[in-house]
């Protein structure tokens, strides 16, 4: 592979203006399409799939649960009079319709009068619809003579009253009081009894606060614009409080929350970041000496997310904007790639060799987090899906731009001597050999084992909002006015249609009713005694035709007419009323109750394409609320809203799902691992290390109380990124090493280091942060980014050291799997094994990239090599030219106890392959890189050819007893005329022997 990326650079190398030219057509190209994606902000796709989630979905997209914009007008002292706060609020009123028109729909709280008279009339006009069944139990009472009279007489004191012109027409036309029962309904649509009307306007009975409502035109998400809105309110408010002297007014809404959040994001954002990029910059210029250096290492990144985003656009055509926020936020990950290819150039300026160390270990690294990314797929959330889409993609392309990029832009000083920064000191030291670290890691995820299944997961998304303490307690002095100190809890009825929402909405009215009169709710504010659907209207109307009967109207006509007469009242006074008895009554629609008056029922009703909702509002204790919501789970057509239990509900199977994620990337990033590494036992070295790094990492935050939530649960993910990189990164510095005996730990160790310089930087630097989910997401990354670079630093290389080249230097083959089940010697003593020796020479190549091809060769060469053998004699030296990889030393080291072998290899790689066998340093083999340097021997084998005849012509003449040749052309008449004669010729192979 790495060959292919070295192809592409040195074409690119050769042709810059091409180069240049074709790079920026691509991105063009793709910033064209990335900019064609539509971007979703619906915040219910974080909601996981299933039945009950796509129903909530669909109720929360057409629902308008976001708390209005509250304004209070209080007065400061007893001695202002409620008609000064209806000044101050009339005045407000106009100010805000002048001057904020933009930013406000409508402003409630005012009642006009004729509104009043509007909604009497409908209830009048449609009274049986009003009227419940216990009402015609008070109806009932009403018909005696005894309360008639009552009722009349009270009617009759009230028109001789100063202001009998008003109640005239209300009393000619029900003298008894029924539109009253009907009345009463409406005073369910608020929730709360501590408001009344003065002067049109909702003030609290003691006539000290005025409340008003303001329906913004923008969503609490368009922070620039209600920033606009709120300074400008604050403005007309301020003005009014230095006018009105004794009154004053404040607001509140969640507007305000967001607007906090949001400028504290900004706020936190500016000091930790700025300073963090700051030394980030500095850093990165110090160490690579280059000041460009910081854009080359966003440049794979940045094209690698347009790109992603591009092929989104194309085979998706839309995206959570939430997923791609979150995304960016991971795409940190991919500049690790960048900084390790600079760092191995910048210690390497060998481009060849730069490719063949760094190709494998980026395309792996990316690989697996590719995949560890793409198991967010598996997750029922649109969101996370998309996201783990986005990463996936992103995090694979930024590491193929990075290998193809890098390298031809980064241009590392040309000097032989390399500064030393205290970078390059700090990963030279090989941590594995501090005991006390080891211990301390092991001691660490030994008392890990105890606690990481113990993190909590909070699915309280309110824990993560930012609430100034000034904010916090306008919201609490206004619940205290309306009288919600306790929990407040939405009840959604829901339907294909508005018809069927109000059917469902009626049932859930008699059960909040029963639970009001049991005490197990404080109030409820509803329109199911007002509005109902048309089946319950029209069983209504059933009701009040069939309780009229002829009998009963005839005789309460009688005792009115006679009882009236008692009063001066004329028989034909009360026609109005009985023409009301005797009126057939038709259901009513939904536009009739818009129609009628204030009632504000775009505040209870809202309706979408297939699915309409009516939401009531139920205010409870806070002990009993998780009882109340219980009790509707699994209620067809019914959802209880509680935003605290909402989350609990369908966010709090997220800790499992992301634990069922971590153990599908831990599978899916092994077969990975399996795949490239093509061995069992590596692939288990690399991805032990992660599994010790996550539960260490649950450990610590169990101990210290840390939480997960929705957002650093989703950036755990970024750290298990991290730790794969770390782990693959020290995995092929160890094999490396092992393979060609030349250690190059520092340079592996450097690139790390600075991977995990600039993540804390970047996402640990949040730690000053005062928004709390800053706050968390810094928290998880620094303990995960720190126990991710401990773990590999000090425990898996220690793994390694102690399987694996410890082993090495003590001549012994490393450790593998198959020496467990050959604890009884059965295999290795095997005749098989006494003959050829293949499982004592191979196991001299495990876990080396030469090791397929040294199987194959083995297989290919073992019977020459035991022909071969038979031609020499215990305690002979042994002089080998071109040692195929050192199999034929090995196999001979293996087959005589007391020879002395020397091996001639001419390509470097080989000879560094040969040298760092294990059976190297325990059996006494020799190795050279140059002719010149192998001693004359008694025996030669000639391996295959040899171009320079004259030099090893002469090492044969000095001191040789026997020549083997081997597969090779090599001329060898002259040994003839030496007195050497043939004594074997077969199979490619020839054997000289000198005659006494």
């Amino acid at each position: 592979m790495h060959k292919a990326f070295l192809n592409i650079h040195n074409f690119l190398k050769n042709r810059r203006l091409f180069g240049i030219i074709l790079l920026f057509i691509y991105v063009v190209i793709t910033s064209v399409l990335a900019w064609s994606i539509s971007l979703e902000e619906d915040i219910t796709r974080l909601i996981p799939s299933g039945k009950k989630q796509d129903i909530l979905k669909k109720v929360l997209r057409v629902t308008d649960l976001s708390d209005k914009l509250i304004i209070t007008i209080s007065a400061s002292s007893d001695e202002t009079s409620p008609d000064s706060l209806v000044a101050y609020a009339h005045s407000l009123t106009e100010k805000i319709e002048k001057e904020l028109p933009q930013y406000v729909t409508q402003i409630k709280g005012k009642v006009p009068p004729r509104d009043i008279r509007q909604v009497y009339n409908f209830v009048y006009d449609n009274l049986p619809v009003f009227l419940q069944e216990n009402d015609y139990e008070e109806i009932s009472n009403r018909l005696y003579p005894d309360s008639i009279r009552d009722r009349l007489g009270s009617g009759y004191r009230q028109l001789m009253s100063p202001t009998g012109f008003v109640t005239k027409d209300y009393f000619l036309g029900d003298p008894l009081g029924f539109a009253n029962l009907g009345l009463a309904k409406l005073q369910e649509l608020q929730i709360g009894d501590n408001f009344g009307i003065y002067k049109n306007y909702l003030v609290t009975k003691d006539r000290k606060n005025i409340i008003l409502f303001l329906d913004s035109t923008l969503p609490s998400s368009e922070t620039d614009k209600n920033a606009d809105f709120i300074n400008g309110l604050e403005a007309i408010t301020g003005r009014l409080n230095t006018r009105f002297e004794g009154v004053e007014a404040s607001y509140f809404g969640g507007i305000l929350y967001s607007l906090a959040n949001a400028s504290r994001i900004k706020e936190d954002i500016k000091l930790t970041i700025g300073i963090a990029g700051i030394l980030l910059l500095t850093l990165l210029v110090f160490f690579y000496r280059k000041i460009y250096v910081p854009l080359l290492l966003f440049i794979p990144s940045l094209m690698a997310g347009i790109t992603a985003i591009a092929i989104l656009s194309v085979f998706k055509g839309s995206v959570s904007a939430i997923s791609l926020g979150i995304g960016a936020i991971l795409l940190g990950i991919t500049l690790d790639y960048a900084l390790h290819i600079m760092t191995h150039y910048r210690n390497n300026r060998d481009i060849d060799q730069l490719y063949r160390d760094i190709t494998r270990p980026v395309l792996m690294s990316s690989a697996t987090t590719a995949i560890a990314f793409l198991c967010l797929i598996f997750l029922k959330s649109e969101a996370l899906n998309d996201l783990g889409l986005f990463a996936s993609i992103s995090v694979m392309l930024s590491s193929v731009f990075a290998l193809i990029l890098v390298p031809l832009f980064y241009q590392p000083n040309t000097d032989v001597t390399r500064n030393t920064t205290f970078l390059d000191r700090i990963a030279a030291v090989d941590y594995s050999r501090i005991r006390p670290l080891v211990i301390i890691v092991i001691l660490l995820f030994a008392v890990s084992l105890f606690f990481f299944n113990r993190v909590e997961f909070n699915n309280d998304l309110s824990k993560l909002n930012y609430e100034p303490s000034g904010i916090k307690e306008l919201e609490e002095r206004v619940e205290s006015l309306a009288g919600r100190s306790g929990k407040t809890v939405y009840m959604v009825a829901y339907g294909n249609s508005v018809d069927d929402a109000l059917q469902e909405n009626n049932r859930l009215y008699q059960r909040l009713k029963e639970f009001e009169d049991e005490g197990r709710i404080r109030s409820f504010s509803s329109i199911g005694g007002v509005i109902l659907s048309t089946e319950t209207q029209n069983n209504r109307i059933e009701n009040w035709e069939s309780f009229w009967t002829s009998a009963r109207t005839d005789s309460l006509k009688e005792n009115i007419t006679v009882i009236s007469g008692e009063y001066g009242f004329r028989p034909q006074t009360f026609n109005t009323f009985y023409k009301q008895l005797e009126r057939d009554f038709s259901n009513i629609d939904l536009d009739d109750y818009k129609n009628a008056g204030s009632l504000y029922l775009d505040d209870f009703i809202s309706e979408g394409e297939d699915i309409a909702t009516v939401t009531s509002t139920v205010s409870l204790e806070e002990d009993g609320s998780s009882d109340f919501i219980s009790g509707f789970d699994g209620d067809n057509g019914i959802f209880a809203l509680d935003r605290k239990a909402m989350n609990q509900s369908f966010l709090g199977n997220l800790k499992e799902d992301f634990n069922m994620l971590i153990l599908i990337s831990m599978i899916a990033v092994f077969l990975v691992l399996l795949i490239c590494y093509r061995n069992l036992e590596i692939s288990i070295f690399t991805l032990l290390p992660i599994a010790i790094t996550w539960i260490i990492a649950l450990g610590i935050m169990a101990i210290l109380d840390i939480e997960f939530n929705i957002l650093n649960i989703i950036i755990s993910t970024f750290i298990f990124g991290l730790g794969l990189d770390y782990s693959i990164f020290i995995t092929n510095a160890c094999l490396d090493e092992y393979e060609t005996g030349k250690a190059d730990l520092q340079t592996y160790q450097t690139s790390i280091l600075i991977s995990v310089i600039t993540s804390l930087l970047g996402m640990g630097a949040l730690i000053f942060a005062r928004h709390p989910a800053l706050r968390s997401v810094s928290v998880v990354s620094i303990i995960g980014v720190i126990t991710a670079v401990f773990v590999s630093f000090v425990i898996q290389r220690a793994i390694f050291k102690r399987l694996i080249l410890k082993r090495v230097e003590e001549g012994k083959p490393p450790f593998h799997l198959g020496q467990l089940a050959d604890l009884n010697g059965r295999l290795s003593e095997s005749e098989g094994e006494k003959l050829y020796r293949k499982r004592a020479v191979l196991s001299n190549y495990r876990y080396k990239s030469v090791f397929q091809k040294v199987s194959r060769k083995f297989r290919y060469t073992r019977e020459k090599n035991l022909r071969l053998s038979r031609y020499i004699r215990e305690g002979e030296n042994i002089s080998i030219v071109n040692s195929e990889y050192g199999i034929i030393p090995l196999f001979l080291s293996y087959k005589f106890e007391n020879v002395r072998i020397h091996a001639y290899e001419s390509r470097d790689y080989r000879y560094r392959i040969s040298k760092s066998a294990p059976r190297t340093y325990d059996a006494g083999i020799v190795y050279y890189s140059s002719i010149s340097e192998l001693p004359a021997s008694e025996v030669f084998i000639i391996n295959g050819d040899f171009p320079d005849q004259e030099v090893l012509i002469k090492l044969i003449k000095e001191n040789a007893e026997k020549v083997i040749f081997v597969d090779s052309d090599f001329p060898n008449r002259w040994l003839l005329d030496l007195n050497f004669e043939i004594i074997y010729r077969q199979s490619n192979i020839l054997v000289f022997r000198k005659v006494d």
